[in-house]
């Protein structure tokens, strides 16, 4: 009898000391499911779009660590249970997030997509192309971002671009420059349209086969120069470059003239000779 109580005694002993040693185990096999948790949210874009439910599974992760440290196995083991559930919680919440921070990046896209048609609407590429090339550039780094799906960076770059299609529309510093630079031209075109026409009148027997063309090319100077002038205040760019167009009509017709001048002297000192 007393060897049956004897052997039911270390029985006993023997099992509570197997649970003992059991519930002493470090849970590694807990620590190992909500660590892949816990990476799957992070690859899923937890960090961006579900970071209030990342944060709270780190905190609880964190206390898993902890109670690790100070060998409570136990408590350890129910902390990473909670740990993995609540890092899975956060992946589940990513497209949520995705879609909330896509349709936020949309929102800012329309109101730069506006600004960058007023900045072309008041002429930037002719008079602000420096700025205006700037703000096209993080335009388009906000449209990659998009087709990559970093939208809250795609945010935060189309406001970028609002604020820098804004900067180009402020047109009127380069066209008071460009305005400058028309009416010097304008000057300058008119001193020596001036000069041809008086040039013309002298070689007006030596134009023959010429004469036709020459009168279609006063005439579209004279146009010329009156849009121009037309121009200057409201289009300064779109009069520079009707002045350049009627200074390269002037310029060949200056070359003609003196090729035609040449061929007369030349002609009169063959004369001498004979």
């Amino acid at each position: 009898m007393r060897m049956t109580r004897l052997s039911v005694f270390v029985l006993v002993v023997f099992a509570l000391g197997m649970l003992l040693t059991s519930c002493s185990k470090p849970p590694e096999a807990e620590k190992e499911a909500a660590r892949k948790a816990m990476d799957a949210a992070m690859s899923a874009g937890a960090d961006q779009y579900a970071s209030a439910d990342l944060e709270a599974a780190n905190k609880v992760w964190n206390t898993a660590e902890s109670q690790m440290k100070e060998e409570k196995y136990k408590e350890a083991k129910e902390s990473y249970i909670t740990a993995k559930a609540a890092f899975e919680k956060a992946t589940a919440a990513v497209e949520a997030g995705k879609k909330a921070a896509a349709d936020q990046a949309n929102a800012e896209k329309e109101p730069a997509k506006k600004a960058m048609d007023a900045a072309m609407s008041a002429g930037a590429e002719q008079y602000a192309p420096a700025d205006l090339e700037a703000a096209k550039k993080i335009w388009d780094t906000a449209e990659s971002q998009m087709k990559e799906e970093k939208y809250k960076q795609a945010k935060e770059s189309y406001i970028g671009a609002k604020a820098a299609f804004e900067k180009a529309t402020a047109v009127q510093p380069g066209k008071k420059a460009i305005s400058d630079q028309a009416k010097a031209a304008m000057k300058n075109v008119e001193a020596e349209w001036k000069k041809l026409q008086a040039t013309a009148k002298k070689m007006q027997k030596k134009l023959k086969d010429k004469k036709q063309a020459w009168v279609a090319d006063a005439k579209a100077i004279k146009e010329g120069l009156g849009r121009a002038k037309k121009l200057i205040a409201s289009a300064p760019a779109e009069a520079k470059a009707k002045l350049d167009s009627v200074k390269t009509m002037i310029d060949k017709w200056e070359n003609i003239f003196k090729e035609m001048g040449a061929s007369q002297t030349k002609t009169k000192v063959t004369k001498k000779k004979k």
